[in-house]
């Protein structure tokens, strides 16, 4: 876990946070972009979050997607649970909150979206009054932010794996996520933003179409665990009915297909650049991404903190530039 044991106020804690439509990943957690608000506590069981005069624990319920995220309250609320969670991982820094606590943040966005959205998506967190005082879990947190950098999602990612492709002139990046599919193509490491797109083909629609086409069998629905078990192949899942597997799993491989062959279409070339893979999308496709023989010279980022990494690094970098010129 990233060391954020800092129990001063002489010093920044950088905290990094992808924005995802689905999901929210810091460095070290990640929790469905969902949640439910209530005038009154929940279970004091639950990841209680009290901020202005109400309560919202975490749940993992279908939300409507926003391609702005600073039209409401609900992605700041999010970064309150996100900020907390990695305040909290650290239990030195977690009994040490008798101040606030000076924080920067490191955002992201999609790259077709960063230009237009960058400056609009910082301020939606830097305009707040601080100190943000707020409770998690019964404990007091005071935060002032003192700083808020968005960077290109994707780009961010491939930073982590940056030895793997110096070598390589031109690079597809597709992130597979809840509702979108980003593709980015770089060029010696430089995005191409002549070939950058957003696909509505994330796994929910596949999710869905699975549903749909299970109602019309079995005039009921399954879980989004059971269809992501099915589709991982989980050991448990043996046992099901063999229609109900049968359909996931020759729905996934279409599904698959389709995505591959919208990025083909947009011009992206999977046969000659090596594409790398990201996201949970990705990393729950791979065996049929790989099964179809579509794209030759896969790399698969396995790890969905990725973009939150990559914020924190380029970040440090930026720091790291500003305090060499002083």
């Amino acid at each position: 876990m990233t060391n954020t044991n800092i129990d001063t106020n002489t010093e920044n804690i950088t905290i990094a946070i992808d924005h995802g439509n689905r999901m929210v990943k810091t460095e070290n957690f990640s929790f469905a972009s969902s949640y439910i608000e209530s005038n009154y506590l929940p279970s004091l069981t639950s990841e209680v979050i009290n901020f202005e005069g109400k309560s919202y624990t975490l749940a993992d319920q279908k939300m409507s997607v926003l391609n702005d995220k600073t039209v409401d309250e609900r992605y700041f609320i999010l970064s309150l649970f996100a900020i907390a969670k990695e305040l909290m991982g650290d239990s030195k820094l977690a009994l040490s909150f008798s101040k606030p606590i000076n924080i920067d943040l490191a955002i992201g966005l999609p790259l077709q979206h960063f230009k237009a959205q960058k400056k609009a998506f910082e301020k939606y967190f830097w305009e707040k009054d601080n100190p943000i005082h707020f409770e998690y879990t019964n404990k007091k947190i005071a935060l002032n932010i003192k700083s808020v950098k968005a960077y290109p999602q994707g780009y961010s990612a491939a930073i982590s794996i940056k030895d793997k492709l110096k070598n390589d002139g031109m690079v597809n990046i597709v992130d597979i996520g809840g509702y979108t599919v980003d593709c980015l193509e770089m060029l010696d490491f430089v995005p191409n933003m002549n070939l950058c797109t957003s696909l509505h083909k994330g796994v929910n629609l596949l999710f869905n179409e699975i549903n749909n086409k299970f109602r019309s069998l079995a005039k009921r629905e399954l879980s989004n665990k059971i269809i992501e078990d099915i589709i991982k192949k989980e050991k448990y899942t043996l046992e099901y009915n063999k229609d109900t597997v049968n359909l996931i799993t020759d729905t996934a491989r279409t599904f698959v297909v389709k995505i591959l062959d919208g990025i083909e279409e947009q011009g992206f070339d999977l046969v000659e650049n090596k594409t790398v893979f990201m996201g949970g999308g990705s990393m729950l496709l791979e065996e049929y991404i790989l099964e179809c023989r579509k794209v030759k010279k896969p790399i698969f980022i396995k790890d969905i903190h990725c973009n939150a990494k990559g914020y924190k690094i380029l970040h440090d970098m930026e720091r790291a530039k500003i305090d060499g010129a002083k």
